[in-house]
Formats: C-alpha cells, structure tokens, sequence
C-alpha cells in the first residue's frame, strides 16, 4: 500500500473525523506526524538517484491527490484552531497573572498602610501611658504635699490646743470647784 493510501485511511484525516473533532471532542496528537509522513514521502524520491521504472511504481489517482489536499487543508485548520486555543489560553493566563499581580501589589498597599497605622497607635499609646505616667507623679506629689500641710496642720492644732488648755487651765479648776 503506498503512502497516500495510508494517509487517506487514516482516520484522523477524515473528513467525517475532523468534523466530529470540531463538535467538540478532544483532537487526537499526531498532526506533528501527519506532516513527518508528509515529509517522508518526498524525501525518498529526492534522496533515491535511480527511479523504479513506470510498470512498477502505483500513480495516485486524481481523487487520492484531491483528498490528500483536503486532509492537509483539514489540518492546516486543526493547526490553525490549536495555535488559536493557545493564544487565546495564553491571554487569558496573562490576563489572570495580570490580575494577581494587581492583588498582591493591592495587599502589600493594605499590608503597608495597616503597619503604618499600627505603628501611630503605638506612639500615641506610648505618649499617653508616658502622659498618664507623668500625671501619676504629680498626683503623688500633690498628695504628699496635703499629707505633709495636713500633719503640719495638725501639729499646729496640737499646740494651739495645749495652749489654751495651759492658759485656761485655771478657769476650768475654779470653775469645777
């Protein structure tokens, strides 16, 4: 069987094949060797000096010639439709990097901005236990200071009251007599 006959019962190349792999089911590999045999079949008769005589060799219809240039047509599309799958995959990869991209440098912006908000909290807080700390000491310094007027105060009264109680001490023991 010659090679164009193979190709042509090759089922991937089928009219009917490529119709049922454009509805929707998954396209078989092997495009890649479809044009290696493609291939083959020219390089033998370029390499080959001596050409088989006439009787020998098969001549290809006019059909097979047709529908081999409907199956290389058929996977030139398929070729085609496979490079634009992957464009179009490529985009929407890019497209979905792009969009990561854009989250990360929006989660670092909010990442940047919560520890500078953090960081405010933090030395206000510190100002205001400083601040509360300070008021602590003048508190503490106020009420040592009453403590002491207070215990001065009440020596003062201590005096006062045994002055009175020297100098009218006499009035009280006649009075009681």
């Amino acid at each position: 069987m010659s090679e164009l006959q193979r190709l042509l019962n090759d089922p991937r190349f089928r009219p009917g094949e490529r119709l049922k792999q454009e509805l929707g089911a998954v396209p078989e590999p092997g495009l890649g060797s479809v044009l290696r045999v493609v291939a083959s079949m020219q390089e033998p008769a370029e390499l080959t000096a001596p050409q088989m005589p006439p009787q020998t060799t098969r001549h290809a219809s006019p059909q097979d010639w047709d529908a081999l240039i409907l199956r290389v047509q058929s996977a030139a599309r398929q070729a085609r439709v496979v490079e634009a799958q992957a464009r179009e995959r490529e985009e929407r990869i890019e497209h979905v990097l792009e969009r990561v991209r854009e989250d990360i440098n929006a989660s670092n912006e909010r990442a940047r901005i919560a520890e500078m908000q953090a960081r405010d909290v933090q030395v206000r807080a510190e100002a205001q236990v400083i601040a509360a700390e300070e008021r602590v000491k003048a508190a503490e310094a106020r009420a040592r200071a009453a403590e002491e007027r207070a215990q001065h105060a009440e020596e003062w009264l201590g005096r006062v009251q045994e002055a009175i109680l020297a100098e009218f001490s006499d009035m009280t023991d006649q009075a009681a007599a």
